[in-house]
C-alpha cells in the first residue's frame, strides 16, 4: 500500500482527530495589537496530563509499525520543520491491516488532536533537517497505554 500526502485540515483529519489551530489564519486588522482565535473549548485530556517534545530524524518514509493510547488523546504542536505524519482513525486490525491511513503534511506552528485509539507514527521530517513537536497525552501514557501494530509489509509514503 501507498499513501499520498494531504495538507492537514479539518477535513482530513475527521474520524481521525481535529485540528487545534485554525485552518486559515488571518493576521491582525492594521493598527491593532494581536488576533485571537478560539478553536476549542474542551480538547479532553484527562488530568493529570504531562508534555513532551520529539525530534524526528530525516529517515526513509516507510511506516512498519503505528501505535495507539486507549486512554487519552494525544495533542501534537509543530514547532519546526515541516513532516509528514501518518495516521488512522481509531478500529482493530483486520487481517494484519488497518484501513483509513492517511498522510498529513503538517507545517511548523499546526497543532492538531488525536482521538482516543487513533492509530499514529513518528513524524517523518521533510528535507533533510528533523522536525520537532511538542506531545501532550495522559501523564503515564507511555508506561501503561502503549499499544502497537506491526504491518505485514511496509506502507510507503509518495510526495
Amino acid at each position: 500500500m501507498d499513501l499520498r500526502i494531504v495538507d492537514l485540515s479539518v477535513e482530513a483529519l475527521k474520524g481521525i482527530g481535529w485540528m487545534l489551530t485554525p485552518e486559515l489564519w488571518v493576521p491582525p486588522n492594521p493598527g491593532a495589537d494581536y488576533i485571537y482565535a478560539d478553536t476549542n473549548s474542551d480538547i479532553g485530556i484527562e488530568a493529570p496530563c504531562s508534555s513532551g517534545v520529539i525530534e524526528c530524524s530525516p529517515r526513509p518514509k516507510r511506516v512498519n509499525r503505528m501505535e495507539r493510547h486507549l486512554r487519552t488523546r494525544e495533542a501534537l504542536i509543530a514547532l519546526g520543520g515541516e513532516a509528514i505524519v501518518c495516521a488512522a482513525p481509531p478500529q482493530e486490525s483486520v487481517d494484519g491491516g488497518l484501513t483509513g491511513i492517511m498522510a498529513f503534511r503538517v507545517r511548523p506552528g499546526q497543532a492538531y488532536i488525536m482521538e482516543r485509539g487513533a492509530w499514529h507514527w513518528i513524524p517523518f521530517p521533510v528535507g533533510e533537517s528533523p522536525a520537532r513537536f511538542l506531545v501532550i497525552f495522559r501523564s503515564g501514557t507511555g508506561k501503561d497505554d502503549l499499544h502497537y501494530h506491526d504491518f505485514p509489509r511496509a506502507v510507503l509514503v509518495r510526495e
